[in-house]
């Protein structure tokens, strides 16, 4: 059952990549959906409290607008900017800001909202909304100027997507591989027991190698387009970054966790817990990702 799951998440997470646009935006923004419930039940077993319409509508909101840009113009009759999700992100926030504050402030039960309350609906939507909304925006990436065309395989944002996830999932797998074969130095035990050092860094080796390894290939063999302009030293720095942030994602989750005193954010998914539990590393990795392929591959300041 485990097994057979696994290929169907498999199976759905490559052709959404491919695809891309609303696509994407539509299968990732109902797994994060699917998370922020698990959010919300994890807030509750600590006797937290926060707004669940709050949280699911703002995480819906950041798909939204994420996936606009890509849009046919005949759908709105105009074509939306690609610049249009990350200039609005802020002002989306704000709103979600402010009616956090104003819903809790006139929630109608008996006992008022707390600070953790408004404190966690805040959280929510930024922890399983914003942050992984970047991956759609990362999919959608272009160097400034560049024409559009209709072939993912001539599209930058689908090798940017594909270094994301080689970086964060090799970290992930030679992490538990090389922690389970030879680790010996407990990481950091008080959140997770498992965790090694050695597997820590064995990961981070992988991330390094597949970080030089998909830019290379995408900018000389695969795409015509050269989305990582041969700048290959950036590359490793890319690997880098990106996997400390996984790293890091991942051990927030088990933080979570065990705080709550719960082993999986849920059970949705059978054989493999929740859709936190599987996608930790993504969350805070792919957001580091965006960024660094925004402003460092293509020069935007």
């Amino acid at each position: 059952m485990r097994l057979l799951y696994g290929w169907i998440l498999f199976s759905i997470s490559v052709f959404a990549i491919l695809a891309g646009g609303v696509f994407l935006a539509l299968v990732l923004g109902a797994a994060c959906f699917m998370g922020g419930k698990e959010f919300i039940d994890m807030a509750r077993k600590k006797g937290i409290n926060p707004s669940s319409r709050i949280v699911l509508g703002m995480i819906v909101a950041f798909f939204v607008v994420a996936g606009l840009p890509a849009l046919p113009p005949s759908v709105l009759g105009w074509q939306i900017p690609d610049s249009f999700s990350i200039n609005h992100f802020p002002l989306l926030m704000t709103v979600g800001i402010f009616i956090s504050f104003f819903r809790l402030l006139f929630r109608d039960q008996e006992r008022p909202a707390t600070i953790a309350d408004i404190a966690s609906t805040i959280m929510g939507f930024i922890y399983v909304g914003w942050l992984p909304s970047h991956l759609v925006l990362l999919r959608n990436l272009a160097p400034s100027g560049m024409p559009f065309t209709d072939n993912p395989l001539q599209q930058p944002g689908l090798a940017y997507v594909w270094a994301t996830i080689f970086i964060i999932f090799s970290t992930d797998v030679f992490a538990y591989y090389v922690g389970k074969k030879i680790g010996k130095t407990l990481l950091y035990p008080q959140i997770s027991p498992k965790k090694t050092l050695e597997g820590s860094i064995g990961g981070f080796v992988a991330a390094m190698i597949f970080s030089l390894v998909i830019p290379y290939l995408a900018d000389h063999y695969l795409f015509a387009c050269h989305p990582f302009r041969f700048n290959l030293w950036q590359a490793p720095l890319m690997g880098a970054v990106v996997s400390v942030a996984a790293q890091l994602g991942d051990l927030c989750e088990s933080l979570m966790k065990r705080d709550a005193g719960i082993k999986d954010s849920g059970d949705t998914i059978p054989g493999h817990g929740g859709f936190l539990d599987r996608g930790d590393s993504l969350i805070i990795g792919s957001a580091v990702a965006y960024y660094w392929v925004y402003i460092v591959v293509l020069g935007n300041i």
